[in-house]
């Protein structure tokens, strides 16, 4: 009688089979081979306790042990069960087979499938064990996050190859991300973790990572991926990093619940107001859809506020489509406008402005809808805050279906988003005083007139107010911008570019529009003065030589500008490479680098950075960590532009991981009770959610991994925080500096690397980091309260709040 396969059943691209072995057999079946035709593929054993043997009702009789083999979807291999120097028997494995095996082993025997699933997940005396933590797609390879566990000799840092299904050797690269020595896990044991992303060529579906000690004083582990296991962890990665676009049947039934409810309308309808504003409502109509038209009128003829007017510009009066609607509706606030003639939008909507009562006045396409609670809001907003010039509110877009999709939930003025595509469009709004305070629009800004009334209210400084419930409908179809297609209205995209151009000159700040690549968006390129002012570039620096000469030496080889000064701030280094490092990085600066030695004690970051300014010299600051490289060679002058603008105050630059995901590229206030990254490990090309990830915005803070600051802001708020010794300094930072009034910016333009976690290690990893943490959580908290009660200004109510992807809420 001979070795047994009892059961089988797959789990997280392994297959797991137990083997019954005679008694005779037991010592001389040590281990294990799978061979793929000639090539070998690893294979581990383990012997199942006697207690679990008894346990599980099993012939006590025999020995059982437990083979874990990667799952290789649609081959056939042979395991070989091996003693000291022979082979004592050997089966085929048909995989195609152990797929209907597995599904029958958990229907009939899941007591045994349960006894040795993922058996070897926590097998990490004398051996390492690896596992799958996501996958991510990448920009040409898709990516791999693996973790790798190990108790034994902390020095056994694994080497990594990679097998295709087949046996074959793959093409890959790896980068090592973080490595904890002597992690405390909950059942008092020690271990070594390292955190590794690898990236295999061609992006395969099935493939095997196997982690060997060279020196042999660590046995070979391995994790596996098959096509089920492939979707399972792309998928769990991109529901994670879903946005509110993701379902949109998820987001009719959120819209359901947060909608106005009846009681609600028939309440805002019996409400009591003083002197209230009439509304005036502005909607351009050419070649009109007559249902549609019909759809707006009863839309606002739903509204709760009552002081309204609808003036219908009839810029094609022969079809009588207007005047058909209008008559069906039978209000005398509805008025038609004829205007003198029909040119373009502009002067058709112009004719609306000059004809309306309003104290505000609102613009509505004329194949639009709004929800029945618009004007009651906006004029609630108005009654609150009588210092509001401009609103606006969510919107989401009708289908081609005639049902409800892609909502677009907006946060407070992003003004560099702005910048970048007209990101307020509707339900614009504006007092009729604003109106005769910077003028009307010209009609060269046709198709993109909104915008350029936008960019001129911006300029003259008013107050800009968001609602943030979803008001407005815009329609889908043929004709229509609300797909962002320029097809439809190339001369839109144009005549955005025209009203950012002339509100630069306007604002009186050099800067130059170009298209970024997407229908209606545009990218600004500022002027700098001349001659260029010098930057400092401002560098705690503690040991890691080699990531500090990486990080000093990218600029000095690949920086386009040429005004720098490097102020390397010692922090009780102790390896003498550090001090060599230094030295190299002296002679290679050409008297602009300095090293500054700080005196105090332990760590503490904000006391660094503080030193480190003021032994500097330069009119603008770049905060920058030693475990950074930089990309793009221009980053400096990309940064420094914004500056120019006296409205912004810090700058950050969008940071990738070692394997070219993103790391950061700007922060949100609140998810987890503290501050997150958002859009991280996203591709480079990816934009997300409204475009954030590659066009410039505002957030409430940027890391401080690499920030520049004017001087005189920097010295304005007093610097970094030193009460902060380690966590949260750079964000308190940045939202002192918005506390007096200015912008942070994160340009996506700007772009370096930065190795996170090599050089300090994770909180989490560190009972004594993670107490300091969670302290100065709490001091942050105690310092803010505000935005953790009333929401990050750059979020919206509607996003889930622990979600970094402007995912939707409930």
């Amino acid at each position: 009688m001979g070795i047994k396969r009892l059961v089988s059943c797959r789990s997280a691209g392994k297959v797991y089979s137990l083997l019954r072995i005679p008694a005779s057999q037991e010592e001389g079946a040590c281990a294990a081979r799978l061979l793929v035709g000639e090539r070998e593929l690893p294979a581990s054993l383990f012997a199942l306790e006697r207690r679990k043997v008894r346990e599980l009702g099993l012939d006590a009789s025999f020995a059982y042990k437990v083979l874990v083999m990667p799952f290789l979807d649609s081959r056939v291999a042979r395991v070989e069960m091996a003693g000291p120097g022979s082979v004592i028997d050997s089966f085929p494995v048909r995989f195609d087979a152990l797929k209907v095996a597995s599904i029958l082993a958990y229907r009939t025997k899941p007591m045994l499938c349960a006894a040795i699933r993922d058996f070897d997940h926590d097998y990490c005396a004398g051996r390492y064990c690896l596992a799958f933590d996501h996958g991510f797609q990448g920009a040409d390879d898709d990516v791999w996050r693996i973790r790798i566990d190990w108790q034994g000799d902390a020095g056994a840092q694994p080497g990594l190859a990679v097998y295709g299904a087949d046996g074959e050797p793959l093409e890959f690269t790896s980068h090592v991300f973080e490595y904890q020595l002597g992690l405390l896990m909950p059942d008092g044991v020690r271990l070594h973790r390292l955190y590794v992303s690898v990236l295999v060529k061609g992006s395969p579906r099935d493939f095997v990572i196997v982690a060997k000690d060279s020196s042999g004083r660590v046995a070979r582990g391995f994790c596996s991926l098959d096509g089920r296991f492939f979707n399972a962890l792309r998928g769990a990665s991109d529901a994670y990093m879903s946005d509110a676009c993701a379902d949109n049947e998820a987001y009719r039934r959120w819209f359901e619940r947060h909608r106005a409810t009846p009681g609600q309308l028939a309440a805002q309808r019996a409400a009591e107001r003083g002197q209230s504003p009439l509304v005036s409502i502005v909607v351009p109509c050419f070649r009109s859809n007559g249902s549609y038209l019909v759809e707006l009128i009863d839309s606002v003829l739903a509204q709760s506020y009552a002081r309204w007017e609808l003036l219908l510009v009839d810029g094609s009066p022969e079809d009588g489509v207007v005047a058909q609607a209008v008559a069906r509706a039978s209000d005398n606030r509805i008025r038609i406008i004829a205007p003198s003639e029909n040119t373009d939008i502009v002067s058709n909507t112009n004719a609306g402005i000059e004809a309306s009562h309003g104290e505000l006045i609102a613009f509505l396409d004329h194949d639009d809808l709004l929800e029945p609670d618009a004007l009651h809001c906006y004029v609630a907003a108005l009654e609150a805050d009588p210092g509001i010039a401009v609103l606006y509110s969510d919107e989401d877009h009708i289908g081609e279906d005639g049902l409800l999709c892609q909502p677009v939930f907006k946060s407070a003025l992003d003004v560099d988003l702005l910048y970048s595509h007209n990101c307020v469009t509707h339900f614009l709004a504006v007092r009729a005083e604003l109106l005769d305070q910077i003028g009307l629009s010209s009609v060269d800004v046709a198709g993109a007139q909104d915008y350029d009334l936008t960019l001129r209210a911006l300029a003259a400084g008013v107050k800009f107010k968001h609602i943030p419930r979803v008001l407005y409908h815009w329609r889908m179809h043929a004709g229509s911008t609300a797909g962002d297609s320029a097809e439809s209205k190339p001369y839109a995209h144009t005549a955005g570019r025209l009203a950012l151009e002339r509100h630069f000159e306007q604002r009186g700040i050099a800067a130059s529009i170009e298209d970024a690549g997407e229908s209606f968006v545009y990218r600004v390129r500022y002027e700098l003065p001349q001659p260029h002012p010098l930057v400092s570039v401002v560098i705690p620096s503690r040991d890691h030589a080699d990531m500090l000469e990486e990080c000093v030496a990218s600029f000095l080889e690949h920086s386009t500008y040429d005004n720098l000064e490097f102020v390397i701030v010692e922090n009780n280094s102790e390896q003498p490479e550090t001090f060599a490092c230094y030295d190299r990085l002296i002679e290679r600066g050409a008297g602009r680098v300095r090293i500054v030695t700080w005196k105090g004690e332990g760590f503490n970051y904000s006391s660094l950075i503080n030193f480190g300014v003021a032994a500097s010299s330069g009119e603008y600051l770049l905060l920058l960590n030693n475990d950074t490289a930089l990309i793009s060679p221009d980053a400096i002058e990309e940064m420094l532009g914004y500056l120019q603008r006296p409205e912004v105050g810090v700058v950050g630059a969008k940071l990738y991981f070692r394997d070219g995901l993103t790391q950061h590229i700007g922060m949100l206030i609140g998810p987890g009770q503290a501050c997150a990254h958002v859009n991280q490990n996203f591709p480079p090309a990816r934009g997300g959610y409204r475009g954030r990830a590659t066009r410039p915005s505002d957030y409430s803070a940027v890391t401080g991994a690499c920030q520049m600051v004017r001087r005189s802001v920097f010295e304005q708020v007093g610097g970094y925080n030193e009460a902060f010794a380690v966590g949260f300094n750079d964000v308190d930072f940045c939202l002192r500096v918005r506390e007096a009034g200015y912008l942070v910016v994160c340009t996506p333009y700007a772009e370096l690397y930065h190795y996170e976690f090599t050089s300090r290690g994770r909180e989490l990893a560190d009972q004594e980091k993670l107490v300091r943490w969670k302290r100065e959580q709490g001091m942050f908290i105690q310092a803010w309260p505000r935005i953790f009660t009333e929401g990050d200004p750059y979020g919206n109510p509607a996003f889930d709040p622990e979600s970094t992807y402007f995912g939707l809420g409930e």
